[in-house]
C-alpha cells in the first residue's frame, strides 16, 4: 500500500494528434486515423465525422521571394547614412497575417518609407508609423498597402496602370496591386470603427490622414487626397486654439512636441503650401496655419547655418511667410483696394521684411552650400535653391496686376528649370530598378507650374510643360502629367495672339482654375478669364475639358 502511495502509476504520455477524426479530437482521445472511417469510431458504435483537408503552409515560391524583397546589398550600398534593414527577429513577433504581408512592410521600412516623405523629414514621423504598427491595425494594414503599392510601382511603366480603374495590367503586378487594394480596405475598415468609438489621440488622426492621402494620391485619387489635407489641418487648428495666447513662449511649429512632434506639423504646413497653388483656391484654415507664426520663427535665424538641416528650417518657415503673403493678396487683395488702406500698408510691410530675410538666408546659407556633401544632402540643397528662386519671383510680383512683370525674371525662370531638373537627377535612389515617382512633399511640380503658367518665352516656357509630361510623378495633392496638361492648355489660348513670338500683355491670363470633382477619374473642366483684346476691357470665359 506504501509502496504504491509512492510510486503511483503515471499515465504515458502520447504526442497529440490534430490529423485525427473530428470525432475524437472532440472527445480529445486518441485516433487511429483509419480510413475512411477510424476504427476506434466503430469499436465504441459512434458516427466517424471524418477527417478535415490538411493545413496549408504558406510556403512562398523562391521567384516569388526574390520579387518582392529589394536585394539587401543594394539597399544597404543605397541608403542614406543611419538606415537600417528591419531584423526578421524582431518581426517574428508582429501582427502579420501571412508571410507577404510581412515582406510589404519590410519593403516600405528599407524603401517606400524614404522615398515618400519630405526631403527635410529627420525620420521622426516614419518612426512614430512604425510603432503604431504593434498596437494600431489600421496604421499597420495602411503601411502595407503602401509596401505593396511600391512594389506595384516598380512593375508599372506608368500610372495609369496603377488606377482604380480596370485597365490591362501584367499579371504580377495586377496581384501586388490587388494586395494593396485589400490591405488598404482593411486599413479603412479598422479606422472608421476607431473613429466610431472616439479612441484616437491626435498623433494618430494625423498619421492616418497622411497614410489615407499618401495611398489616394498614388493612385490617383486627388479629390480624397485634398480632403485628407483640409482634415489634418483643421485638426492641428482645433488642436492649437488651446494654446493660443502662448505663442511667444515655443519657438516651433508643434506648442507641445511631447503631444505631436514638429517634424509631423511641418508636413501639413508644407501640404497646405501645396493647396494655395492648387486651383488657385482659398481655403481660410490652411491659408491661418501658414500665417500662424508670422516674423517671429525667422528673427531667430543665426548668422551662418550649421549644417543643411539647420537651413531647411529656416527656408520652410520663410516659405510658410512668403505663401501666407501670397495667398492674402489673392484673397483679400483686389483691385478696389486702396494703397494707402491698413492692408495694403501691411502688405508692403511683410513683403520688405521677408525679401530682407531672404538676403539673411542665402548669406546665411552661402557656408553650407560650400561644404554640402554628395548624395541626399546635395539633393536637399538643389531643393532649397529651387524653391527659394521661384518663391523670391512669386514675392516680388505678387502686389502688380501687370502679367507683363514677368518677363524681367525671364533668367530666374530659366534657372529654376534647370535646377529642377539638377533635383530629379540627383533625387536619393533606393532602388535601382525604379526610380522614385510618389513622395508627400513638393519637390518639382510646383515650380515648374509657376514657370509654365507665368513664363511667356516660349522656349523656357516649352522646356519646363515638356519635363512634367515627360517624367510623370505624384507629389502630395499634385500630378505631374495632370499639371503638364493644363499648362499646355493655358499656353495655347495666350499663343493665339501671340505676335512676332511675343504674348501681349492683353492676351495673358492670369491663373487657370479647374473643377476638382472629377479629378479622381481623371477628368476636368479647366476655364480662365481673358481679355477680348487689347482695345477692350472686356473678359471673356475661356473653357476646356481636359482627360489625362
Amino acid at each position: 500500500m506504501g509502496s504504491a502511495a509512492q510510486n503511483p502509476r503515471v499515465r504515458r504520455a502520447a504526442p497529440k494528434v490534430r490529423t485525427g477524426c473530428g470525432t475524437c479530437r472532440m472527445r480529445r482521445v486518441k485516433c487511429d486515423e483509419g480510413k475512411p472511417t477510424c476504427n476506434r469510431c466503430i469499436k465504441f458504435g459512434v458516427e466517424c465525422d471524418g477527417y478535415r483537408p490538411p493545413p496549408k503552409v504558406f510556403e512562398p515560391k523562391a521567384a516569388q521571394k526574390r520579387e518582392i524583397l529589394p536585394n539587401p546589398h543594394q539597399i544597404k550600398t543605397s541608403m542614406r547614412s543611419g538606415m537600417a534593414l528591419p531584423s526578421l527577429g524582431a518581426l517574428a513577433n508582429s501582427p502579420f497575417a501571412s508571410i507577404e504581408e510581412h515582406q510589404y512592410f519590410e519593403l516600405f521600412c528599407v524603401r517606400t518609407g524614404y522615398d515618400i516623405f519630405p526631403t527635410f523629414d529627420s525620420g521622426c514621423t516614419r518612426q512614430r508609423l512604425l510603432e503604431s504598427c504593434h498596437f494600431n491595425p489600421a496604421i499597420r494594414h495602411a503601411i502595407v498597402a503602401l509596401g505593396a503599392l511600391d512594389r506595384t510601382a516598380e512593375m508599372v511603366s506608368c500610372f495609369d496602370k496603377m488606377s482604380l480603374t480596370p485597365v490591362e495590367r501584367d499579371a504580377a503586378a495586377n496581384e501586388h496591386h490587388q494586395n494593396a487594394l485589400r490591405q488598404y480596405v482593411k486599413a479603412v475598415k479598422y479606422m472608421a470603427a476607431d473613429a466610431a468609438e472616439k479612441k484616437l489621440d491626435l498623433r494618430t488622426m494625423l498619421l492616418t490622414c497622411l497614410l489615407i492621402l499618401a495611398f489616394e494620391s498614388w493612385t490617383g485619387n486627388m479629390d480624397l487626397a485634398v480632403k485628407q489635407v483640409h482634415a489634418g489641418i483643421r485638426l492641428i487648428q482645433e488642436w492649437k486654439e488651446n494654446y493660443r495666447g502662448d505663442e511667444e513662449k515655443y519657438t516651433k511649429l508643434s506648442p507641445a512636441p511631447y503631444v505631436v512632434e514638429d517634424d509631423l506639423v511641418q508636413i501639413f504646413c508644407r501640404l497646405a503650401v501645396q493647396h494655395s497653388f492648387f486651383a488657385d483656391g482659398h481655403s481660410p484654415e490652411l491659408h491661418a496655419v501658414l500665417g500662424m507664426e508670422g516674423p517671429r520663427f525667422t528673427r531667430s535665424m543665426p548668422d551662418t547655418f550649421e549644417d543643411i538641416f539647420e537651413a531647411g528650417k529656416y527656408y520652410n518657415g520663410i516659405i510658410r511667410r512668403g505663401v501666407y503673403l501670397i495667398t492674402t493678396q489673392s484673397a483679400y487683395l483686389g483691385p478696389d483696394v486702396q494703397e494707402d488702406s491698413d492692408i495694403w500698408r501691411w502688405a508692403i510691410k511683410e513683403q520688405e521684411e521677408i525679401q530682407s530675410d531672404v538676403w539673411r538666408f542665402n548669406k546665411a546659407f552661402a557656408p553650407v552650400l560650400e561644404k554640402v556633401a554628395e548624395g541626399p544632402q546635395k539633393h536637399y540643397a538643389l531643393f532649397i535653391q529651387l524653391s527659394m528662386a521661384i518663391g523670391y519671383i512669386g514675392l516680388s510680383t505678387h502686389l502688380s496686376i501687370d502679367e507683363s512683370i514677368h518677363d524681367q525674371y525671364n533668367p530666374v525662370y530659366k534657372r529654376v528649370v534647370f535646377l529642377a531638373k539638377a533635383v530629379m537627377r540627383e533625387m536619393p535612389a533606393t532602388s535601382k530598378t525604379r526610380p522614385s515617382n510618389f513622395c508627400f512633399d513638393t519637390r518639382v511640380i510646383v515650380p515648374l507650374w509657376v514657370v509654365g503658367l507665368k513664363c511667356r518665352e516660349p522656349t523656357i516656357r516649352k522646356e519646363a510643360i515638356n519635363f512634367l509630361l515627360e517624367h510623370p510623378r505624384r507629389e502630395g495633392i499634385w500630378d505631374s502629367v495632370f499639371a503638364g496638361k493644363v499648362l499646355q492648355w493655358a499656353m495655347h489660348v495666350e499663343e493665339e495672339f501671340m505676335v512676332d513670338g511675343h504674348v501681349p500683355t492683353w492676351a495673358r491670363i492670369k491663373a487657370v482654375k479647374w473643377s476638382g470633382a472629377e479629378l479622381g477619374a481623371k477628368r476636368a473642366e479647366l476655364f480662365c478669364l481673358q481679355r477680348v483684346s487689347a482695345d477692350s476691357e472686356k473678359v471673356r470665359r475661356r473653357t476646356k475639358r481636359i482627360t489625362w
